[in-house]
């Protein structure tokens, strides 16, 4: 029972270290600290090309997870920058986050209900 306790621990201990580097907001959060420029954002699409193309965050970067997750040093000139990841729903945007919190990557933002809320939210798109 002693084992089971100290293995329990141990998760919990490594889980909440990897998830103390990740920070949760909303859209409208976001909009307000890309508006505000005080701190330097980078922004990365994990969509697909043409979901891009249908309509973006401003000044994001488009790099599709599936590419991402099989070569992360695409992004590794950013591994100390704050990075905002999303996707259309949230799901391709955590497999990004998993690897990117597996290869040391120190600052990243989630955003609650990514490309979906941001549209319900009427915030402005771009369009390539």
């Amino acid at each position: 029972m002693r084992k089971l306790f100290i293995t329990l621990m141990i998760l919990l201990l490594c889980h909440n270290s990897l998830m103390a580097n990740i920070e949760s907001i909303d859209v409208l959060e976001l909009q307000r600290r890309l508006e505000s420029q005080t701190e330097k954002i980078f922004l990365l699409d994990v969509r697909s090309k043409k979901e891009h193309q249908s309509g973006h965050i401003k000044n994001s970067i488009n790099i599709p997870h599936d590419l991402l997750i099989k070569d992360i040093d695409l992004i590794g000139e950013y591994k100390n920058e704050l990075l905002v990841v999303y996707c259309r729903s949230g799901v391709r945007a955590q497999l990004v986050i998993d690897k990117l919190l597996e290869n040391d990557f120190n600052h990243i933002i989630d955003i609650n209900g990514d490309m979906l809320a941001w549209i319900e939210s009427d915030l402005p798109i771009e369009k390539d």
